[in-house]
């Protein structure tokens, strides 16, 4: 049992050091809050998972938020203000408030036929974001695997 638990306080630790991260370079890097920056990646993730293919590449992936005709794929699939305060728990003002500032900041666009949509800008806001993401994600799993708490991690059960 010890051991299972130095595993999960090892995870914890890095997970913690993780977020920590995500929220320091969420207000350094694109200038915004955490709501906001969660919002925004709610955004993101809905327009990945409807508009870019298992396995593609790194840039294949930043070419679909520079369609021009990125609102064709979203005729049944909108994202709404409401849908995301209830995905995430958070008031629909707020989330009305926080894409209001973000479609400001021309993170995003919203239409009530199209839903919330990545902006045209949204390239050159987030693909630094997202490489360094990506590679504080990679430091995490191999801390995690260093330590050997990987596996238990991966084994872990309800």
């Amino acid at each position: 049992m010890k051991k299972n638990l130095d595993s999960y306080a090892e995870t914890l630790f890095h997970l913690i050091n993780f977020r920590s991260r995500q929220f320091r370079d969420s207000r350094s890097m694109i200038g915004i809050d955490y709501e906001s920056f969660i919002i925004l990646s709610t955004v993101g993730a809905h327009h990945l998972a409807h508009n870019t293919k298992q396995g593609s590449n790194w840039d294949s992936v930043w070419e679909a938020t520079r369609q021009e005709h990125v609102g064709e794929f979203y005729s049944k699939k909108k994202l709404t203000i409401f849908a995301v305060a209830h995905l995430l728990d958070i008031p629909k003002e707020t989330v009305r408030r926080k894409v209001e500032m973000l479609k400001k900041k021309k993170f995003i666009s919203y239409t009530s036929q199209l839903g919330l949509l990545p902006s045209d800008k949204i390239e050159d806001i987030m693909k630094p974001f997202a490489k360094r993401e990506l590679l504080s994600l990679a430091k995490f799993l191999q801390a995690l695997k260093k330590h050997k708490a990987l596996d238990e991690l991966l084994n872990l059960k309800e």
